[in-house]
């Protein structure tokens, strides 16, 4: 079976937080989540794998792209196939919870302005927040916020999906959403890899998890 995250030999160090000589790999269509107490440096591991960070050494593919040594452009392509969701979301302030989701169809998609429209109503509607759309996100409770930011994030039909922390600020209504969105990514066969420390949330999104003592090394 190929691989959609290839990780080998990772290593990179940002303040205290740090992963050491780290490998993995996650095959296509496989939801994987990497648990710990160490939030932070779970958090490097997901955004070296979003070609956010560049490791210090080792080497990270993802969807065939080797994201140590990818330029500018690259990076930005690959936003077409690699969905993200941060640990707190990232929505635009001061646009609304539908413009926020219409965002990557607009900026990477190719659907005309109707289809757009239709996309982002028909993904508020199935997560309950088509109420809510028009309302600024900085105005809302921060778990729409982060359901928002998955909505987001699987707008373009992802081939892989990535999450920082997706237990992070969600109630019980939230994590009914998140729960949802990733039982219709595991039915799509999309690749998704999660870092997170709640143990028992990570194990409801995902396959296979595996568990950090101390530290990601």
């Amino acid at each position: 079976m190929n691989a959609s995250i290839e990780i080998d030999a990772l290593s990179i160090q940002r303040g205290s937080a740090g992963v050491h000589d780290v490998s993995l790999r996650v095959n296509e269509g496989e939801a994987v989540a990497v648990v710990g107490d160490d939030q932070p440096s779970l958090t490097l591991l997901v955004r070296c794998c979003g070609g956010l960070l560049r490791p210090d050494r080792g080497r990270v593919r993802v969807a065939g792209i080797d994201l140590s040594t990818a330029d500018r452009r690259t990076l930005l392509d690959l936003r077409r196939t690699v969905g993200y969701v941060s640990i707190h979301g990232g929505l635009l302030a001061n646009m609304s919870l539908r413009d926020n989701v219409e965002l990557p169809l607009r900026y990477h998609g190719h659907l005309p302005p109707a289809a757009i429209a239709e996309r982002a109503a028909g993904l508020l509607h199935d997560a309950g927040l088509s109420a809510r759309a028009d309302e600024r996100a900085c105005t809302l409770p921060a778990e729409i916020q982060k359901c928002a930011a998955y909505l987001r994030a699987v707008a373009l039909e992802p081939r892989v999906l990535l999450v920082e922390d997706p237990s992070a600020l969600l109630h019980p209504r939230g994590r009914t959403i998140v729960r949802d969105i990733h039982r219709q990514l595991r039915a799509r066969g999309v690749t998704v890899l999660v870092t997170d420390d709640d143990e028992d949330f990570a194990a409801e999104l995902t396959d296979r998890q595996l568990t950090v003592e101390e530290g990601v090394r």
